[in-house]
């Protein structure tokens, strides 16, 4: 599973590499990221690995952005950026290509694409920003919003793609889509976001003309430390019958909604949000309420968040699953931090969930297994 990183690293990153750059130019950024990690996938003889791993507090990733001055505050702006493995120095693969979908893969082939995380061109200005290409959901930032993890480290919030079936894309991520962000009025600010999905005619064999045709819309309320925000979105998802299995012409729609909130007050953090996600037929709808904190002490930060999903099952007791994330970052400059992070999900006899880090997920050995994790590294932003 491909996942996200916090955007607001991105921009921590782009802001310091790309200073002597001045209004117009190219700035190259990323991330390394790498730690020892210890897992447990629960269960009698299940599997626990000492390991090196990348991107357990924030994705590794590298990056261009760019922007031109148009005159009269107009800017033509664009943005690419690839994910892969410090330990191994590999690309990351990917399914956020719906135009190549099938039956067996719906939402599109895995994809070792080079600039898997962010692709697209646009303009900004007064009006706020249009641009096209593949980001970021609305219900992505709202999400993060509300996460004292901020997507990063064993226990986050990215645990809420679980519940949706497809992964971080066609849920965080969008591919052939357009994005708008509205211009900030007063305390309120929005997000647009539509994607033409599979791009198909819709002929015998092909997915129907509305495959993983997405929208998704955000409003957010941000002032005097507290930031309220609520998001929604649609998805068409193509259905297959079958043996072998064939596109039936039919889409089912997924619906996500989430609201969360944070407060922060000078060294201290509250944050918290309910996610919410109906399935086509048959139904295996969910939902995960989750409430963290963070305290900053000297050049340290405490965060912890607690969680809980739980999905219907299409038959017998409905799937939850407990979980704990707790990390301690230590900042050596404003580039470098070494960090230590747990995460474990307590699943129940029905349930089989995940502990996401910030690129990773430790799966459990079957259902009811308790998963654990532990990792002690360090994460350089250029």
């Amino acid at each position: 599973m491909n996942k996200i990183t916090t955007p607001a690293l991105l921009l921590a990153a782009c802001s310091l590499a790309g200073a002597a750059h001045g209004q117009s130019g190219i700035t190259v950024y990323g991330i390394v990221d790498a730690a020892v990690t210890a897992t447990d996938q629960g269960g009698p003889g299940s599997a626990k690995v000492m390991s090196l791993s990348s991107g357990i507090m924030s994705g590794s990733l590298f990056g261009l952005q760019g922007k031109e001055e148009l005159g009269g505050g107009l800017r033509a702006i664009f943005q690419l950026e690839a994910s892969y493995e410090s330990d191994t120095g590999a690309m990351k693969t990917y399914y956020g290509n719906p135009s190549t979908a099938t039956p067996v893969a719906t939402g599109g082939a895995p994809v070792t694409g080079l600039f898997n995380r962010r692709a697209f061109v646009g303009l900004e200005g007064r009006f706020g920003s249009l641009t096209l290409g593949r980001d970021y959901t609305p219900i992505y930032f709202t999400v993060l919003d509300g996460d004292s993890l901020k997507f990063g480290s064993y226990g986050n919030m990215q645990s809420v793609v679980l519940l949706s079936g497809t992964g971080s894309d066609r849920f965080g991520r969008a591919s052939n889509a357009l994005f708008y962000t509205a211009p900030r009025i007063g305390t309120l600010q929005a997000r647009l976001m539509a994607s033409l999905g599979s791009e198909s005619g819709g002929a015998p064999g092909n997915p129907p003309r509305d495959a993983n045709r997405m929208w998704g819309m955000s409003l957010s309320h941000d002032a005097g430390g507290l930031i309220v925000t609520g998001a929604y979105q649609r998805i068409a998802l193509p259905l297959v019958a079958g043996a072998p299995l064939t596109f039936t012409g039919q889409t089912g729609t997924r619906s996500d909604a989430s609201v969360a909130a944070k407060y922060v007050l000078g060294d201290y953090t509250l944050s918290g949000g309910y996610f919410r996600t109906l399935l086509p037929m048959p139904r295996g709808d969910g939902d995960a309420l989750w409430l963290g904190g963070a305290v900053r002490m000297g050049v340290g930060m405490l965060s912890l968040n607690l969680q809980r999903l739980r999905q219907q099952a299409l038959l017998g007791a409905t799937k939850q699953g407990t979980g704990l994330g707790v990390a301690y970052m230590y900042t050596l400059s404003k580039r470098t931090t070494l960090y230590a992070s747990y995460g474990q999900m307590n699943n129940n006899g029905a349930a089989a969930f995940s502990v996401l880090s910030g690129d990773t997920a430790v799966a459990p050995a079957g259902p009811g297994a308790l998963v654990r994790a532990l990792a002690l590294g360090t994460r350089h932003l250029f």
